[in-house]
């Protein structure tokens, strides 16, 4: 939770800030008319002057009803997308392609071509994972917590540096579970962008009464500096998709919670983030609408990357980032498929 003083330092400081005497205004206004006391109007950067219709933005808890409503997300469905081992093994059983699932491991015990291995220590596991190497024929491997969330605790595990890298988090891994996974070759033009992450494709579908599934919004995250993930948990920064023209469309934002920061280019690479052409644009919207019909429920955020050969899945999410993409969308509460979530939400 960010603190309020942090929070606070941000807005003061913030360039792009309407009057005070209007933040005051439209803030009191927010809570007014979604009947409650909250702090969205300034954590979705509501006050700043490029934001005219802020009632159209949701209230923390217009979200909060939607992600926890049995009739949004089921139960069962949700245990498959929290857990990556099951989900990448489902979607491995239901065509749909994600990152091939090398190995895996809950604590000591690691798993490979069908075969247990107990680990004991770290020579153990050195010893594992050249074998794996070596069965796999790669140098890389991605690893990344099964309940994992926001990009957390995930290692690029490089073979010309097993035995330093199992020194530094190798108790870390025969403590918690695992998946291991082929690392991605992104494509030569998100490569541009940036290329010391995957950068992926928020996609929000929705599930309808008669399983047709509809794109609700896009946007694409992106890394900075020395991160190997995209999440804007873990500094990264995204912006909205044209669905249109196929382009990233405007500026790109961080989250407050990081520091708010726009930016109109990349600020590693100097991309210019406006009009950037995503590849395989189209083909990543229809595999999302597919995905959700082989998880049948009636909304899920999906992150897709995409390779030179077409999208990938990366995750399935249950709990949906919809503050990112309501903001993205420019106010959710305006897009007549939430206003079909919230009415059938309030009517439970």
């Amino acid at each position: 939770m960010m603190s309020k003083i942090k929070l606070l330092k941000i807005v003061f400081t913030d360039r792009h800030t309407k009057s005070w005497y209007k933040i005051l205004y439209e803030s009191i206004d927010y809570c007014w008319a979604k009947k409650e006391f909250t702090g969205d109007y300034f954590r979705k950067f509501l006050y700043r002057k490029d934001i005219v219709d802020y009632k159209n933005y949701l209230s923390l808890n217009q979200y909060y009803s939607i992600i926890n409503s049995p009739k949004i997300l089921k139960p069962e469905i949700a245990s498959f997308l929290d857990n990556k081992l099951a989900f990448a093994l489902y979607c491995e059983k239901n065509r749909l392609p994600v990152p091939k699932l090398i190995s895996y491991n809950f604590s000591s015990h690691f798993f490979h071509n069908e075969r247990s291995h107990y680990i004991k220590d770290k020579a153990d596991l050195i010893n594992f994972f050249n074998m794996v190497f070596k069965s796999y024929k790669a140098d890389h491997l991605f690893l990344k917590k099964n309940r994992g969330y926001g990009g957390s605790g995930c290692y690029l595990l490089k073979k010309n540096n097993l035995p330093a890298q199992i020194e530094d988090f190798g108790e870390v891994l025969m403590g918690a579970n695992y998946i291991h996974q082929e690392v991605i070759v992104q494509h030569p033009a998100i490569n541009k962008m940036f290329s010391k992450s995957i950068n992926t494709l928020r996609l929000d579908v929705y599930l309808d009464d008669e399983n047709n599934s509809h794109l609700i919004s896009a946007l694409m995250r992106f890394g900075i500096g020395n991160n190997i993930v995209d999440n804007t948990s873990s500094g990264g920064f995204f912006a909205s998709v044209d669905i249109e023209k196929e382009t990233l469309q405007g500026k790109g934002y961080k989250v407050i919670a990081e520091d708010g920061a726009m930016y109109i280019d990349h600020p590693d690479t100097k991309t210019k983030i406006d009009g950037f052409k995503i590849p395989y644009l189209k083909e990543s919207i229809a595999l999302a609408k597919f995905g959700i019909k082989q998880l049948p429920t009636k909304m899920i955020g999906w992150d897709i990357a995409i390779t030179k050969n077409g999208p990938l899945i990366i995750e399935g999410n249950s709990n949906l980032s919809l503050h990112m993409t309501d903001m993205a969308y420019g106010g959710y509460c305006k897009h007549p498929m939430i206003q079909a979530l919230l009415e059938k939400v309030n009517n439970q």
